[in-house]
């Protein structure tokens, strides 16, 4: 069992949360259901021995593309569990900040600061050329290594841990022969890959809204979140209580 922080709103609109112990995240949604609560969002790890990589598998490879993880791969030959991804849990305000700042509170490098645009899966961002100077930035980035100072707020802590499992990607991928241009290019592809698959799950449910029952509505909504939720995406809102 794990504890899990669960976050929702009251029939009065009031913003509430509370703690929940469940066997995971699905489990905790279902048994805050059963309760009459319905959580707009649920923070925390799964234990260990739930094995994720099977269901990023099967939902990735239902993706359009020119390769079959959400997560970039090595190389193209190369054979590797890919990175799973996840949203920067916390604060909205303090995420919206970091991002729309470039995260500058966090004392990244250039070539962090530019890999720091992908750091939220799902979120759209406008494409970049990789020119040669920011592959200079973003190369010499891989000779150190973020490191979360005590005084870091939980986001930036997050943020951090996020751009070096990137850097770490690279790492592999320059090490099997790739070139960090095209490095680069799968990451703005996997993006706008994230993007594209939640906007098809968001439109699947609202066309759902129409044709189905509420209980039809409420065990798709659960299921496409359980999907979002396997490769980090964010979560759809409650098509029954919006």
């Amino acid at each position: 069992m794990a504890k899990f922080h669960y976050f929702y709103q009251s029939k009065a609109n009031e913003n509430l949360d509370g703690w929940i112990a469940a066997k995971s995240r699905d489990d905790a949604y279902a048994q805050l259901r059963k309760v009459g609560i319905k959580p707009y969002k649920v923070v925390g790890k799964d234990p260990i021995a739930w094995k994720r990589w099977a269901a990023i598998a099967v939902l990735a490879s239902a993706l359009a593309g020119t390769y079959a993880w959400l997560a970039v791969r090595p190389a193209p030959t190369a054979v590797d569990e890919p990175t799973v991804r996840h949203q920067i849990y916390g604060a909205e305000s303090v995420i919206r900040n970091g991002m729309a700042t470039e995260w500058a509170v966090c004392g990244l490098s250039a070539g962090e600061k530019f890999l720091a645009r992908y750091a939220q899966p799902g979120l759209k961002v406008a494409y970049v050329r990789p020119t040669p100077q920011i592959v200079s930035a973003v190369d010499e980035s891989l000779e150190s290594r973020q490191v979360a100072a005590e005084d870091d707020l939980i986001e930036y802590r997050q943020l951090k841990e996020i751009v070096e499992s990137i850097k770490d990607e690279l790492r592999r991928y320059k090490s099997q022969g790739g070139k960090t241009e095209g490095f680069i290019e799968r990451l703005q592809e996997r993006q706008s890959q994230e993007v594209a698959y939640y906007l098809a799950a968001s439109q699947e449910l609202e066309n759902a809204k129409s044709s189905k029952t509420e209980d039809e509505v409420y065990n798709l909504w659960a299921a496409k979140n359980a999907e979002l939720r396997a490769i980090g995406l964010p979560m759809l809102k409650d098509p029954l209580n919006e």
